[in-house]
């Protein structure tokens, strides 16, 4: 009971928190936009610092791999160009939110394919934080026993630096751009999991014996994940094409049917993929939680695990034509 109420409590607190800085972000203009950038800048560094901060490396080499991970928020530069006579769009003064079109635009130059206008480069930032960290791993290789050792704590935090930037970004994207597709992407696993933890309970075990996996979450029933697995696909199928139903330019995610089926079919399925992999990082590393920052739920990636796949996914379907 002592527990319920911890983790009611830090919820609470944790939404007190986060939707007066998401609702600054979005409504507040170039103010709002500037301070949503800081929020999820730090957001990042942070989760980043506590998936990584298990390894055998000197804590200095893990604060250092946390600054560096803000250079995915410069890259591109062009990201912050504006000039009176070509004004960015991204950091307009008179209007809040974007359109579908310059929405996936942005995606497309901010995540994936943008070219740096000033420098000329591309996937800079990623460059830097792979050789770096590459370089820093190979510094440390005599602190590990084994070779497996060695490429496992490299593989993951290799992982948390490129992964967990470029998902904070693309979250705050979707945060400046349109609250009605931010609030969708933490609904999805927020469904997928309550409704798998009940599906859990009154069948889990009843019809299919074996764990869902048993060797990373034990508790995880096969019964649980289908049922939230279809909860969670018809909440997506609402969500998605509820612009099309009500003909409302604001609900409009998806652009054709190719991207609902896809999403029907692999946002739900992400959702729980999302969960199970950090889980297996946990066992990796031999934790229970990767920090103790939010009493009773653990650290920010152990609440955002399922939303950090579910938005990059949502970005990629984004780019199918």
């Amino acid at each position: 009971m002592k527990n319920i109420k911890v983790r009611a409590t830090s919820a609470i607190v944790l939404l007190l928190i986060l939707i007066p800085c998401f609702l600054i972000t979005y409504f507040a203009k170039v103010p709002g936009k500037v301070i949503g950038l800081a929020f999820f800048m730090v957001f990042s560094s942070w989760a980043t610092y506590e998936v990584i901060s298990h390894n055998k490396l000197h804590q200095s080499f893990n604060i250092i791999f946390a600054v560096l991970v803000s250079i995915t928020w410069f890259f591109p530069f062009d990201w912050f160009k504006t000039t009176s006579i070509n004004p960015n769009a991204f950091w307009e003064t008179k209007t809040t939110g974007f359109n579908h079109d310059f929405l996936i635009l942005t995606i497309k130059h901010l995540l994936f394919f943008g070219k740096d206008e000033i420098s000329g480069l591309n996937a800079l930032s990623i460059s830097t934080i792979f050789i770096f960290s590459t370089i820093i791993f190979l510094f440390n290789a005599r602190k590990y026993e084994s070779t497996i050792e060695f490429f496992k704590e490299y593989i993951i935090c290799l992982f948390a630096l490129l992964f967990i930037p470029i998902f904070s970004k693309a979250l705050y994207i979707y945060n400046v751009a349109n609250l009605y597709i931010f609030f969708a992407i933490f609904l999805i696993p927020i469904i997928a999991d309550t409704s798998a933890y009940f599906g859990g309970m009154l069948l889990g075990h009843k019809i299919i014996k074996r764990g869902f996996a048993p060797h990373i979450s034990p508790k995880k029933t096969w019964e649980g994940a289908i049922i939230g697995y279809l909860f969670a696909a018809l909440f997506v199928f609402i969500a998605m094409y509820l612009g099309k139903m009500t003909n409302n330019s604001q609900f409009i995610v998806l652009a054709n049917y190719k991207q609902l089926i896809v999403a029907i079919i692999l946002l739900p399925a992400v959702s729980q993929i999302g969960d199970l992999s950090f889980s297996l990082i946990k066992r990796k590393m031999n934790i229970k939680d990767f920090s103790n920052l939010i009493p009773g739920h653990g650290g920010l990636m152990d609440r955002f695990d399922s939303v950090s796949f579910v938005t990059l996914s949502l970005s990629l379907i984004f780019l199918i034509k």
